[in-house]
């Protein structure tokens, strides 16, 4: 009685001239912060289709004292110009420039820094607490929720600043520059139809 032997060959693939990282869409940490994006948004999206169901509860609306003008436009301002200077992070960490994304990198958290300023601001400038109905309810649901994205993210932007100016700086750090410049993206646009909605409300009252 024989035995078939089968001998299976092996091809190996020498990958050490890969690089560890990539931009865009070839970028696994991409994928994974659009997802965030998506989950996010989606949770926002539920809060803003929220305002128009209770606004449909009311006949006066707003039904509570309207949000100060100044803080809320300051805030949203500073938070729309911002777009400017993270969208050159981004670009300088794509062109793996060091001295251009430090700088870059740098301006957009100051600047982030004082939007978040401007943010507590409105906070504490609401003229009714969220308990007062459902109208304060999804307002400061709304604006509670993105404030904490903004936070965390803030908390990210200066852990890379400082990664930025102390080092070592690795070329994969430059990934990280670039999707935390889209995610700041995110933030703000997701941002702008509650800013709208608020604004005019506000006005016609």
């Amino acid at each position: 009685m024989s035995a078939a032997v089968s001998e299976t060959k092996t091809t190996e693939l020498d990958v050490s001239a890969l690089k560890s990282y990539a931009f865009g869409a070839r970028s696994t940490l991409f994928w994974g912060v659009l997802v965030l994006c998506l989950i996010e948004g989606t949770a926002l999206a539920l809060l803003f289709m929220s305002y128009f169901y209770v606004r449909g509860n009311f006949y006066e609306w707003p039904p509570s004292d309207r949000i100060p003008i100044a803080p809320r436009t300051a805030c949203t301002t500073v938070l729309a110009l911002s777009i400017v200077p993270m969208v050159l992070t981004g670009r300088a960490a794509r062109k793996l420039d060091l001295r251009a994304t430090r700088k870059w990198q740098l301006i957009s958290t100051v600047v982030g820094a004082v939007t978040l300023a401007l943010r507590a601001w409105t906070i504490a400038s609401l003229p009714f607490a969220w308990s007062e109905n459902a109208y304060a309810s999804v307002v400061w649901s709304s604006i509670g929720f993105h404030t904490l994205d903004f936070v965390a993210e803030m908390g990210e932007m200066l852990v890379l600043t400082a990664l930025l100016f102390k080092g070592p700086v690795e070329e994969k750090h430059f990934e990280d520059v670039e999707v935390n410049a889209l995610f700041w993206t995110f933030l703000v646009l997701v941002w702008l139809p509650f800013a709208g909605v608020f604004w005019i409300d506000g006005a016609i009252r």
